[in-house]
């Protein structure tokens, strides 16, 4: 550290106690519950950017080679079909090719003609009138294969092979926290990493990786706060919100819903779906039913993730790729079965930011709206109540996690990053092995995470899932056996210590 580098923290220091005085007498304004969780976090998440996690830079390595040649055979590839060379990274050159000399009718954004990602999968999807381009799903995997490499793979990591990061603990206006390199240069955000990117990220020797994250958080603050008997009673229920959302919409049997779903997977291609249901007894009865290109569930997943804040059908549309006529009925249906996220849920909110452009979360926390009167400021004061709730509810099991000297010192389970709506433990195999201690454990930290939330005369707690593995990255039986798996409880953990190959 030089002379500069010190002087500049001892004036942050200094300027921060005159900042202190200027402002301290608003806090009693309604601002103190969100001062106060900023105070409380920063020891816990200066240990977890201390404490950092481990990297297989090993399997880093032989994968950057791996992710160079897949790339140069795909760009082989796509100069064949093109009849010449494209540069995927040149948007001009994109845009001529598929608009000009393809004479494709251009994909556009925000009034500008573009070849973006969404641009490219309707590009490779194809219409009715033209077939799927293989050219457009080259590009977009030949840029996947370089952003992975060039913004991940190259990252710069500490000395003792750790991924660390810089966690801000007022980096959004809502309370969720971002995150940055270190100040030293290494690392990156951690908010966001893809799970390529998360299975080079590893436990300790001797350790587990153990995730607790939130379920179907802020669909269900959502649900408390317009009072919707259908919402509620599947939170209650704890029914798969999803499946259930879908049989609301389509008037189907929810075991119709979630046999489909296996049958269509993620597939969105609408004459595949018609013969798959078609070609099944049971499913043939409901097609008509059901949207054209997607299974039920998938659109119940999709209508739960975009539409409590007031998402338009021409944004739905876009979003999911489909056409308009259809998002229409899938947004409308889907207000019709939840009636009460309109005319109680958003009209709550417009009537309070006109009394004082206030609105206060489950936890005191406030934030005030000073942008122009209009739908964009009620779509953003929507999400405060649900997003900022459900992150003030991790954020303090996080804090009381980190203050549990029996968690973390005795157990000596390590906290190691925080990302929304989700906590990222470490957990001794010792200790993991032991049913008696883990069950204590589990209920201290779900108890920790799941606190009681009131709003509007109504108790609530969000559920807690829990998920284990070796790495960080999600699991899939052939390229990540050892990645992070749902879990209901560690009595499945001496099977996949088996399964990892690891004694108890």
């Amino acid at each position: 550290m030089n002379q500069d580098f010190l002087t500049y923290n001892a004036l942050d220091a200094a300027l921060t106690l005159e900042c202190h005085n200027a402002f301290w007498g608003d806090l009693s304004q309604g601002f103190g519950p969100a001062y106060a969780m900023t105070v409380d976090l920063l020891e816990p998440l200066i240990f977890m950017q201390t404490r950092g996690i481990k990297v297989n830079r090993e399997a880093m390595e032989a994968t950057k080679i791996e992710i160079l040649k897949t790339s140069a055979e795909r760009q082989e590839e796509l100069n064949k079909l093109c009849g010449r060379e494209l540069n995927v990274n040149s948007s001009k050159d994109c845009r001529t090719y598929f608009y000009v000399e393809l004479g494709i009718p251009p994909y556009y954004n925000e009034g500008a003609i573009t070849v973006d990602d969404l641009a490219l999968q309707r590009l490779a999807r194809g219409t009715a009138k033209r077939a799927g381009l293989r050219q457009a799903k080259l590009v977009q995997d030949i840029r996947g294969l370089q952003k992975l490499h060039g913004t991940y793979l190259d990252i710069e990591f500490d000395s003792d092979s750790r991924l660390r990061c810089s966690y801000n603990p007022r980096g959004t206006k809502f309370g969720r926290l971002s995150s940055s390199k270190t100040v030293f240069g290494t690392g990156t955000n951690q908010q966001n990493l893809p799970q390529e990117f998360k299975r080079f990220l590893v436990a300790d020797d001797g350790y587990i990786f153990w995730e607790v994250d939130k379920r179907q958080a802020e669909w269900v603050v959502v649900a408390y706060l317009s009072g919707d008997a259908n919402m509620i009673s599947v939170v209650e229920a704890s029914k798969d919100t999803h499946i259930h959302t879908a049989s609301l919409m389509f008037n189907v049997e929810p075991e119709v819903i979630e046999y489909e779903g296996k049958v269509i997977g993620n597939n969105t291609d609408a004459d595949l779906i018609r013969d798959l249901r078609s070609a099944d007894e049971w499913l043939a009865r409901y097609h008509n039913r059901l949207p054209r290109s997607m299974s039920g569930r998938q659109c119940g997943k999709k209508s739960n993730h975009g539409l409590n804040y007031d998402e338009g059908p021409n944004k739905f549309a876009l979003v999911n790729e489909i056409e308009q006529g259809e998002a229409k009925r899938i947004v409308e249906t889907y207000h019709k079965v939840y009636p009460g996220i309109r005319s109680i849920f958003h009209e709550s909110i417009k009537r309070q930011l006109q009394k004082d452009r206030m609105l206060i979360n489950c936890f005191g926390r406030c934030v005030r709206f000073m942008d122009a009167w209009g739908p964009d400021l009620w779509k953003a004061a929507y999400s405060m109540i649900p997003q900022s709730s459900v992150v003030d509810s991790l954020n303090i099991g996080l804090v009381k996690i980190y203050h549990d000297d029996e968690l973390c010192v005795e157990y000596n389970i390590d906290l190691l990053a925080q990302v929304h709506d989700s906590i990222l433990l470490q957990v001794p195999i010792q200790v993991a092995i032991n049913p008696a201690a883990m069950t204590e454990i589990q209920a201290r930290v779900y108890r920790y995470v799941s606190p009681n939330l009131h709003y509007s005369g109504r108790d609530f707690r969000i559920a807690t899932d829990s998920k284990i593995g070796l790495n960080w990255g999600g699991y899939h039986k052939e390229k990540n056996p050892q990645g992070m798996r749902e879990v209901k409880d560690f009595d499945e953990l001496p099977k996949l210590l088996a399964e990892w190959g690891l004694e108890q």
